[in-house]
C-alpha cells in the first residue's frame, strides 16, 4: 500500500470517526436536555436519517477489525436498531372478519392547481372508503367535487383562499357525512384543521383531519415547535371530549423523534408502527417538476403523514402509497376493522 494509501484511509477513518462521535453526542443531548428547546428539536429533525449511514458503517469496520471507530459507532448503531428494527419484524395483526373494515388515505396535495388528474387516478386507483386531504387548492376542490363525485357521493371540502392555496383541506366518503366543521385560518400560525363525523352504518366515526404548522420559519417566525404542540395537545383535548370511535389523519409535519409524538400515542394508536413495514417514509417527494422543492435526487427520507385512531379499531394493514401523483408527500393508506 502507498503512503498516499494510508493516508487517505486514515483521513476517512478520522472523518468516520468524527461523524460517530457528533451522532454521540446529539443522543447524549437528547436523553438530558429538554425537548422542547430549540437544539434538542432542530436535533430531532435529522436524528433518524443521520443514524441511517451506521448501517453499513458499523459492520464495515468490524470486517475490516477498525476495532476502536467500530466502538464510537456502536451507540448510534444500538439506538437506530432498538428504535426501528420492530418496523422490518414481522408482527401479529388481530384481525377478525366479521368485523367492519375501513379503508383510508391520508393525501396532502402540495396545493396543486394545474395537473389534477394524476392526483384524482391515484384516488380511485387507493379505492379508499374515507380520504383527508390537506394543501388542498381551490381548483383541486372544484375538480375533485366533480370528477370523483361517482366514487364519493358524501364529500366535505374546504378549499383554502386563492392567495394561499397551502390552507385548504377537505374530506371525501362513501358513508354519510353527518357534521363538518373546519377551522378558520389564523396567523401568524394558522390552524389547519377539520372535524367530521361519518356514519359508518350507524355507527359515528369522528374525524380530525389535521395539518400541523411546520417547525422551519415559513410564517415569519424563528424555528419553533411550540405552535404544533400547542395545536396538537388542543386537538388531545377535544378528542377526549369524543366518546366514540376517532381517527386522527394528515400531515403532523413532524417525524416520530418529535418531542410531540409520545403526547399523542399515550392516547392514540399509530397505525403505521403497529402493523406498517419499514421506515414509513412519506416525504419529500421531488421527482415530479411541479412538486420539486429541491434536488430530485434526494430519496424521500422523513415520515410526515400519519393515521392515528383509538380503542375502537384494530389495525389490519397501512402502507405508503409507492407514488404520490405530483404531490410532495405520497399518501399513506390503511384498513382499520371495527373493534368488537
Amino acid at each position: 500500500m502507498t503512503r498516499a494509501k494510508r493516508y487517505l484511509g486514515r483521513a476517512l477513518l478520522l472523518l468516520i470517526a468524527l461523524y460517530g462521535l457528533l451522532l454521540c453526542l446529539m443522543l447524549l443531548l437528547r436523553s438530558f436536555m429538554d425537548g422542547e428547546s430549540t437544539l434538542i428539536a432542530a436535533i430531532n429533525v435529522s436524528i433518524t436519517i443521520l443514524l441511517i449511514p451506521t448501517l453499513l458503517l458499523f459492520p464495515m469496520l468490524l470486517i475490516l477489525r477498525r476495532w476502536w471507530v467500530a466502538a464510537i459507532l456502536a451507540p448510534p448503531f444500538l439506538a437506530f436498531m432498538i428504535a426501528y428494527l420492530p418496523f422490518f419484524m414481522p408482527r401479529p395483526i388481530d384481525m377478525d372478519k366479521n368485523n367492519p373494515h375501513l379503508r383510508l388515505l391520508t393525501y396532502n396535495l402540495h396545493a396543486e392547481r394545474k395537473i389534477l388528474q394524476p392526483m384524482a387516478d391515484l384516488v380511485r386507483q387507493a379505492d379508499a372508503d374515507i380520504v383527508a386531504f390537506q394543501e388542498m387548492s381551490p381548483e383541486a376542490g372544484k375538480a375533485f367535487d366533480t370528477q370523483l363525485a361517482d366514487a364519493y357521493p358524501y364529500r366535505a371540502l374546504f378549499p383554502a383562499p386563492d392567495d394561499n392555496p397551502y390552507h385548504g383541506r377537505g374530506l371525501l366518503s362513501r358513508y354519510p357525512i353527518t357534521e363538518s366543521k373546519s377551522w378558520p385560518v389564523e396567523y401568524p400560525i394558522p390552524v389547519r384543521l377539520m372535524r367530521a363525523v361519518v356514519d359508518m352504518n350507524g355507527t359515528p366515526i369522528t374525524i380530525y383531519n389535521f395539518h400541523a404548522p411546520p417547525s422551519y420559519p415559513i410564517y415569519g417566525q424563528g424555528f419553533d415547535i411550540h405552535p404544533r404542540g400547542q395545536q396538537i395537545n388542543d386537538i388531545l383535548s377535544m378528542i377526549a371530549r369524543d366518546n366514540s370511535a376517532v381517527l386522527w389523519m394528515g400531515d403532523f409535519n413532524t417525524n416520530d423523534t418529535d418531542v410531540n409524538y409520545p403526547h399523542i400515542v399515550k392516547r392514540m394508536s399509530d397505525t403505521f408502527r403497529e402493523v406498517g413495514w419499514g421506515m414509513g417514509f412519506t416525504g419529500p417527494d421531488w421527482s415530479h417538476p411541479q412538486s420539486q422543492e429541491g434536488s430530485p435526487f434526494i430519496p424521500i427520507h422523513q415520515r410526515m403523514d400519519y393515521i392515528f385512531h383509538n380503542k375502537w379499531f384494530l389495525p389490519i394493514e397501512t402502507h405508503v402509497w409507492p407514488t404520490s401523483g405530483g404531490s410532495d408527500h405520497r399518501p399513506v393508506f390503511a384498513v382499520l376493522a371495527l373493534a368488537s
